[in-house]
């Protein structure tokens, strides 16, 4: 992978470029955080420390468009940008476990859906059953942990739910779903 080399180079590029100006903090602070990120991923490149650069790399793009900088930093945005998506390329997620993420963000929003309208049902009614029940959800999620863990995804929501099925309530649905948007690419 060259594309850190490169990275590293472009950030020294960006550096050089930065005056002493105030307004450029910002855009200090996040070059550092990029730079971090990027030292991360030489210790070994995976999906995880990959969407890490691409957020570091967000937010310098979005400090250096706020502070209205010089022609040699959007150049060095450039290149960070196109090495970013070299990195991107090569560490994709499969596109089968992307679409049991989506399976399965599926199936928990049903199930949001379903404990959304049960607390409108008239007064005495009985509650009616629940669709994908909290096993069935902890069988899917599973395998998916498993693969996420070894692209280096730490998944916090996903293991609750597997550690305690029963657990599983309409708040925690939304935390899973989110934090599956946030791998994927959602």
């Amino acid at each position: 992978m060259n594309e850190l080399p490169m990275m590293e180079a472009a950030l020294f590029q960006l550096r050089a470029a930065l005056s002493d100006d105030p307004m450029q903090t910002t855009i200090r602070i996040s070059a550092d955080v990029l730079a971090s990120a990027v030292a991360a991923a030489k210790e070994g490149v995976n999906a995880a420390r990959v969407n890490d650069i691409e957020f570091a790399l967000n937010d310098l793009v979005a400090a250096v468009n706020d502070a209205g900088a010089s022609n040699e930093i959007y150049a060095a945005l450039l290149l960070l940008q196109s090495d970013t998506a070299a990195l991107r390329a090569a560490t994709m997620l499969p596109e089968d476990l992307v679409e049991s993420i989506r399976a399965l963000q599926e199936k928990l929003r049903t199930r949001a859906k379903a404990i959304e309208r049960s607390g409108y049902r008239p007064e005495g009614t009985p509650e009616p059953p629940l669709p994908h029940p909290p096993e069935e959800l902890r069988e899917a999620a599973v395998p998916l942990a498993r693969q996420l863990g070894a692209a280096g995804f730490t998944t916090a929501s996903l293991d609750t739910l597997i550690a305690d099925p029963q657990s599983l309530r309409f708040h925690s649905i939304n935390e899973i779903v989110d934090e599956l948007d946030v791998i994927a690419g959602g």
